[in-house]
């Protein structure tokens, strides 16, 4: 109960204290006891915040973190980046100063990680033991500081109380006498725990200096790690090197095999090389006869595409000197075998001429755009107006896509043979692509007034099918696939 009353007093005092009432009761203390207070717990303060940097720096330089070789090892950073260095310089040619300096520095970075992981681990050793230590006597210092304030308000309470009791109350009196003592010794422990942690500065201004040394020594040790390679890189700087193609072999052997074709093109004859034809990928057989470039008068012999240059019959004496007789002219022109096929027969004999250079290229046919076909593989019946029925190996042109099932077309060739013409829209997936080769022929027999419309290729496909004598006197005509109506021994239409 007494326990209560004490508390109940003490909160009423505390209360009175906060609002200004009473104020005059309030035990004060010095001023020097004061500013030995503030400077106290800035200290405290001051300590904590040194402590917790320092924890935090010596944690982040211990910090490992992977390897970035991906060889799950656990590395300082600045070991990481040594390593890196070393790893690159390694690979590298031993004659290489590029590769020499970086061996340099990636070993240098690894010695001063290790020069770093020391300095760390001598001031998680040396100084931070130490800040412990005064964070330890902080905890006692705020132990006693409390029991200060405790004592003060007991100390406060029974005065109040001794001043408003009678005169000849003792008991009142003996209390008070009891507080004061209490008072006075904690206040007491407060102020000497005080002046001996102001004492303590000697031992941390102590450990402070071995932080310092420590951190000296490890950048006396980085700096003359830089130094060294100061030299180094001087000295890879100056290094002379031979170009690539000259120190390796792969580029001596191409300076070797350029040598060699620059010789064999100085040593070949003008008059041997060969025209180059039109076109990367242009085979011999693909040319049918050799031109002539030259400025004198041309002449085509039996209306065919062979022809002669006059000048150079003129030049060479078309007649005897002698006899005035025309003199017998060898052939001007051989027919060029392809590469891929052997000699015909009865064609040994034919001399051949060089080609000449600078030959102009054969004029590239013109084509026009190719139309695109559908042929019918189902029959079709026109349900809706607009629809073009179809019979099955109907061929149909393509004038619009209407969509992905629906195309417009124009019929351009039917078996009935009796609605070529008629346009209309049809299904696509009743037909499939075909080509113009696929459009077979249309007799001009074909009566009647529905019946009477000829294909527009009937006449050039039923000429390109009769085979004609060559007009150079060729007899073994064999189709060329690529040239329609030409042939592919001579090249000449037959």
């Amino acid at each position: 109960m007494s326990a209560i009353k004490r508390g109940i007093g003490k909160l009423g005092q505390r209360t009175g204290e906060l609002l200004g009432i009473d104020s005059g009761s309030k035990i004060e203390v010095s001023e020097e006891f004061k500013d030995l207070l503030f400077e106290t717990d800035h200290r405290h303060s001051g300590t904590e915040n040194v402590h917790a940097a320092l924890q935090l720096y010596s944690s982040q330089m211990l910090k490992k973190k992977d390897a970035s070789d991906n060889s799950k090892l656990k590395l300082y950073l600045l070991e990481n980046l040594g390593a890196s260095m070393v790893r690159l310089g390694t690979g590298l040619p031993k004659d290489s100063p590029y590769g020499r300096a970086m061996r340099e520095v990636g070993q240098a970075e690894e010695r001063m990680s290790e020069q770093q992981v020391e300095f760390v681990n001598t001031a998680r050793e040396g100084w931070m033991p130490s800040l412990q230590r005064s964070l330890d006597d902080f905890k006692e210092y705020v132990a006693l500081q409390k029991k200060l304030e405790s004592r003060r308000s007991e100390y406060d309470s029974k005065l109040v109380k001794f001043q408003k009791a009678r005169k000849d109350n003792m008991t009142v009196e003996d209390e008070l006498r009891t507080a004061q003592v209490r008072y006075e010794d904690a206040y007491d422990d407060l102020a000497h725990r005080m002046l001996d942690m102001q004492d303590q500065e000697t031992e941390c201004l102590r450990e402070a200096y071995n932080f310092y040394q420590a951190q000296l020594a490890y950048h006396q040790k980085c700096v003359a790690e830089m130094t060294r390679l100061g030299g180094i890189f001087d000295e890879c700087l100056r290094a002379k090197r031979a170009p690539a193609a000259e120190r390796h072999p792969l580029g001596r052997a191409l300076d070797s095999r350029r040598a060699a074709l620059t010789k064999k093109s100085s040593d070949t004859p003008t008059s041997s090389r060969q025209p180059i034809p039109f076109g990367a990928n242009m085979s011999s057989a693909s040319l049918s006869r050799s031109t002539t470039q030259s400025t004198g008068r041309r002449h085509f012999r039996n209306g065919s595409q062979q022809f002669s240059d006059i000048s150079d019959e003129m030049d060479s004496g078309a007649y005897d000197s002698g006899t005035q007789e025309p003199r017998k002219q060898a052939p001007q022109f051989s027919r060029v075998q392809s590469d891929s096929g052997p000699a015909l027969p009865g064609r040994q004999g034919v001399p051949t001429v060089a080609p000449r250079r600078h030959a102009p290229a054969p004029p590239t046919p013109s084509r026009g755009p190719r139309r695109a076909l559908k042929r019918s593989i189902y029959k079709f019946h026109a349900n809706e107006l607009g629809e073009l029925p179809m019979e099955k190996g109907d061929i149909v042109e393509v004038t619009e896509r209407i969509d992905d099932g629906w195309l417009k077309g124009k019929l351009v060739y039917s078996v009935a043979a009796g609605q070529i013409g008629a346009s209309g829209l049809f299904p696509a997936n009743y037909t499939e692509e075909c080509n113009e080769s696929d459009i077979p022929p249309i007799s001009s027999a074909s009566g009647g007034s529905g019946g009477g419309t000829i294909h527009q290729r009937s006449a050039s496909l039923a000429a390109a099918a009769t085979v004609k004598p060559c007009v150079c006197g060729c007899d073994d005509f064999v189709a060329n696939k690529f040239q329609e109506g030409k042939c592919r021994t001579c090249f000449h239409h037959h």
